[in-house]
């Protein structure tokens, strides 16, 4: 599907062969997205549509004054990303669309206003299980259109499949899927989460400053480690259940920090900010290297190592978190 719709928007037709070996041209249809802004303070700046899946560039344009233009001609749909000092996600199809960018919504073409009614049922979704069953449907529906990649993509991060699972699931799916880069990304993931699930020896990893996991987890003493973010909400939110922790259990247990996908300065600012008294291992810009290793698709994530370097549990937050801990010291 990348090499089929991404790579359309630079060609004049594509040529696909049929089952009985003969070939038949997919005629492109015009698109014009029209974004539009409150005021000119984004006039002059350089707006980008990007491949949702790859994140490669698609095209850019200038914006002048209140709004930006991009004009093309597409075969099928594919889900795109618009940046300009931020971020908005809608379907590039045949037809007239407009951007709200205020708002964050796409309207005026078929797939966009699905892809509006699905946001708005995850607005009104009860947790995380319900918002998962959302995107189950979405993808089922949509397998010949934009919106279904995007949708699997969202129904693997909220369940932790095994490989075989995936690859389970996508047999039934358009064989192109397959060779998506964020479904590759889930498949690596889950076969990362298999190497260092709950039972196992955690896996090392070291910073260019040679700071290791090592250093803080197996030496004796349960390690909480929490990979997280500075511009992460949830990751910040989760600070405060961790000093609880911190509080009754430093020097009987270690607490040791990950940055990923983030700037140093950033991270030394949000710890400044959050009062986090732990050691905090970081790398430089957007470090991604622990949440490989892990298979961690989404932040926060805490993990807890018993003193012999064996993992105890995964994606722990909230309540659990903190119980969890208090029953090891029980």
């Amino acid at each position: 599907m990348k090499k089929l719709l991404f790579a359309a928007i630079s060609m004049l037709a594509i040529v696909s062969c049929t089952t009985d070996g003969t070939q038949e041209e997919i005629k492109k249809e015009p698109y014009k997205i029209t974004v539009k802004f409150a005021d000119d303070s984004a006039d002059g700046e350089t707006a980008y549509l990007t491949s949702y899946d790859s994140g490669d560039t698609i095209a850019q344009e200038v914006v002048k004054g209140k709004e930006v233009v991009f004009q093309d001609s597409v075969a099928g749909s594919f889900m795109a990303r618009l940046v300009v000092d931020g971020k908005l996600g809608f379907i590039v199809e045949a037809g007239e669309i407009t951007i709200n960018w205020e708002d964050g919504k796409a309207t005026g073409t078929a797939l966009n206003d699905k892809l509006n009614a699905i946001d708005a049922e995850l607005e009104k979704a009860d947790g995380d299980e319900a918002e998962a069953a959302i995107f189950q449907k979405a993808y089922k529906d949509n397998k010949d259109n934009g919106i279904g990649p995007w949708a699997f993509n969202y129904y693997l991060m909220y369940n932790n499949f095994t490989v075989a699972q995936i690859e389970d699931m996508l047999k039934e799916l358009p064989a192109e899927w397959k060779d998506l880069k964020r479904v590759g990304k889930a498949l690596k993931d889950a076969e990362a989460k298999e190497n260092t699930a709950e039972g196992k020896k955690f896996t090392d990893f070291a910073n260019a400053k040679g700071e290791k996991l090592s250093d803080y987890a197996g030496n004796g003493k349960y390690t909480l480690v929490d990979f997280w973010a500075s511009w992460c909400g949830p990751c910040r939110k989760e600070v405060a259940n961790i000093k609880q922790l911190y509080a009754k259990y430093n020097g009987k247990m270690n607490f040791v920090g990950i940055a990923v996908w983030d700037e140093d300065e950033a991270t030394a600012k949000a710890m400044e900010e959050l009062k986090i008294e732990w050691p905090v291992v970081m790398n430089g810009k957007n470090w991604t290297e622990p949440t490989d290793i892990y298979g961690i698709p989404g932040i926060p994530h805490i993990m807890l190592i018993d003193p012999e370097g064996k993992i105890v549990k995964r994606g722990l937050g909230g309540e659990e978190l903190i119980k969890t801990v208090d029953d090891l010291f029980k």
